[in-house]
């Protein structure tokens, strides 16, 4: 029986730069699971915000509010040096 807990878990996740009197959200209440095994392909036009999706993913960025579970932990959980294990370990990225 194969683990129900996804690899992957976005829950409400916002990317927001700029200023408090002058924000721009990039990404805004985003839910996403990927089982393990799956495949996902990330699509959209220009600006869409897959680039900044994909480096909260890579454990790159952080999201600004929502929750990002990797392998069942909390991504915002971990220091530096636990993310750069992740990243060493479990994550890949093909251009």
């Amino acid at each position: 029986m194969m683990d129900s807990t996804p690899i992957v878990k976005l829950e409400q996740v916002a990317r927001v730069y700029g200023t408090e009197q002058n924000p721009l959200t990039v990404l805004r209440d985003v839910n996403l699971e990927v089982a393990d095994g799956e495949y996902v392909a990330i699509v959209g036009p220009s600006g869409a915000g897959k680039s900044t999706m994909l480096n909260i993913l890579g454990c790159l960025d952080r999201p600004t509010r929502g929750a990002y579970l990797f392998m069942g932990r909390n991504v915002a959980e971990l220091d530096d040096e636990a993310l750069s294990r992740v990243r060493k370990h479990h994550l890949g990225f093909v251009f």
